[in-house]
């Protein structure tokens, strides 16, 4: 008998002495999953449009924008499409503006998508606007995740900037710009932050600036979203992959004038983003070539929807900086 109720003293004592530490357990797990649901919303841009009902709404609306006004650039601007700089089908561009004179400026226009959606054909939107102000497009496709890796997708679009400044040089263009939304941005900010590529390509020394729209600049937390399901980015390369922690020190010479934008109507995440990024460039690069605006009653998409309008904001930015600079 003894022996009984020394075992149910020990089997009670477990109990109560397991309890806090199981319930601590199921804590952390819930306190993980309501942070994972957190990440998802911050990285789910679509939720947090202003402008319908429903984050299906807003993306549904978004490609059948840029779809109908990339055909209406296609159709009123002499181009030239379907240009391969690589081997595989994703790695083509299109220069849309080919008409004008050799010495126009460029605009390289780099879409969003999270890596893994949109595409170069449905990206032609900024073109006829640039075109009324004499203004080339070079709107620039890669291969999508999951069939290339993030790695991959940034080494395509170092060699798509490679033929551009070969294209910029061999026709005498005034200036080059780089322009990226969302994943795009990224990937400019990476090519940005390429000094022996800048260093070493001829035709470089044309780059004059560049427009960040919306961007991504550090995956930490990004690789613990279902965003990741197709990026398959571990989560060791997230930090060699983010802008975030490059370096930026050799764009002080070039004095390369970054325009770092975001829609009010963006997430937290997205807005702290570019805030942090700026800091970043700021701290070292020089003050005067590096801008920061957070853009009144816009959201993730409509911040570049807007430059199918020919009175935008992004264009205006442009011919600003070119009839300064150039």
């Amino acid at each position: 008998m003894r022996k009984i109720i020394f075992m149910f003293k020990i089997f009670y004592k477990w109990i109560v002495t397991s309890r806090p530490k199981q319930k601590k357990v199921e804590e952390k797990k819930m306190a993980l999953i309501f942070e994972d649901m957190d990440l998802e919303k911050e990285y789910s841009a679509s939720r947090w449009s202003t402008r319908f009902n429903s984050a299906q709404e807003v993306l549904h609306h978004h490609v059948a924008f840029v779809t109908a006004a990339s055909e209406t650039a296609v159709n009123n601007v002499p181009h030239k499409l379907e240009i391969e700089y690589g081997s595989t089908l994703g790695q083509k561009l299109d220069i849309l503006g080919t008409d004008l004179p050799d010495d126009a400026p460029i605009l390289v226009f780099i879409h969003g998508g999270y890596w893994q959606e949109l595409s170069r054909e449905i990206s032609r939107y900024p073109a006829l606007p640039l075109y009324n102000s004499r203004i080339k497009t070079i709107v620039v496709g890669y291969d999508l995740c999951p069939a290339a890796t993030l790695p991959e997708i940034i080494h395509q679009i170092q060699k798509a900037a490679k033929f551009v400044f070969e294209y910029a040089e061999k026709m005498g263009s005034r200036g080059v710009y780089f322009a990226g939304h969302s994943a795009g941005a990224h990937l400019v900010a990476k090519l940005l932050a390429n000094a022996d590529f800048l260093d070493n390509t001829p035709g470089t020394q044309r780059l004059q600036g560049a427009f960040l729209i919306s961007g991504v600049y550090d995956l930490r937390e990004l690789v613990h979203t279902s965003i990741n399901d197709a990026v398959q980015l571990p989560a060791e390369w997230a930090v060699p992959l983010s802008p975030q922690f490059d370096c930026f020190v050799h764009l002080q010479v070039r004095r390369v004038r970054v325009f770092i934008l975001a829609g009010q109507n963006d997430s937290p995440t997205f807005k702290k983003q570019s805030r942090e990024f700026f800091e970043l460039l700021h701290n070292t690069c020089l003050m005067q070539n590096m801008y920061l605006e957070i853009k009144d009653d816009m959201d993730h998409f409509d911040i570049v929807e807007c430059f199918a309008n020919n009175d935008n904001y992004l264009k205006n930015l442009m011919v600003h900086d070119v009839r300064k600079h150039l």
